[in-house]
């Protein structure tokens, strides 16, 4: 059975689309096969991988939704050379004028469950890094997750919006079982007084949290500059090893 991951949050800037990457990444290490879903108008993950300028995106999905979806799978590229299982389908710019066209169809809430009912592939984990915003691309995204992970970084409103977006999931899912977890994003060891805060304004909130710490790094950024995955660019390295403890400990947690 598909485990379907969705990375939200309302707050930008938290490592949502990084995450995604490094767990996407670290899940084809092992060995899963991984589709990756963009549902950012932006389309950093799918530039990341090398599909930020592909002729379908999910864009397409939402325009028709009874586009062949098996058109807006592609091979995930690190440096132009395809990674083992691991498939992105990317998004475009026009993404969010096309969401908020589709709210006319009938059954707007089921358009991305039926297009990936209609994949050929099957995948052991489908990731979806959803924007900063609850449109009806999201709302798809939600419906259809097992899991939804929310990063939160080390700032001093690192929970705002949290509640917020778990009364939207609520909604949306209804009596859907899930399960949902935070995970720390951007941490930076040597600012004890934040780490400390944030890590006590989510336990007062009584949220789950897992215990791997996304650590800081250079890396990140010279990864974006050469448009390619962080695991990848800095292999052995501090980016590297903390996504596939983030990843053990996930597989852990959904047992």
């Amino acid at each position: 059975m598909t485990c379907i991951v969705s990375f939200s949050n309302s707050k930008g800037g938290v490592g949502k689309t990084t995450s995604v990457l490094g767990m996407g990444c670290c899940l084809a290490e092992k060995g899963k096969k991984v589709l990756l879903i963009d549902l950012d108008h932006q389309g950093n993950l799918s530039d990341d991988f090398g599909r930020g300028d592909e002729d379908y995106t999910i864009t397409d999905l939402f325009e028709n939704p009874k586009f062949d979806t098996n058109k807006i799978i592609y091979k995930a590229l690190d440096d132009g050379n395809e990674i083992e299982n691991l498939y992105i389908i990317p998004a475009d710019i026009t993404l969010a004028v096309e969401a908020r066209s589709a709210e006319r169809y009938r059954y707007r809430l089921q358009i991305l469950d039926d297009g990936i009912k209609r994949l050929k592939e099957t995948f052991d984990f489908i990731l979806i890094d959803c924007r900063p915003a609850i449109d009806l691309s999201i709302e798809n995204a939600l419906l259809i997750s097992n899991v939804i992970i929310i990063p939160v970084d080390m700032d001093r409103r690192a929970v705002k919006g949290i509640d917020d977006l778990l009364e939207v999931v609520d909604e949306v899912k209804r009596k859907q079982q899930f399960v949902y977890t935070l995970i720390y994003t951007k941490v930076d060891n040597r600012n004890k007084k934040m780490l400390a805060a944030t890590k006590n304004r989510i336990k007062e909130k009584k949220y789950p949290v897992l215990n791997t710490r996304i650590g800081i790094s250079e890396k990140y950024k010279q990864a974006s500059e050469e448009h390619r995955p962080v695991v990848h660019f800095a292999k052995n390295e501090r980016p590297h090893l903390d996504y596939m403890e983030l990843t053990k400990e996930f597989l852990e947690f959904i047992k």
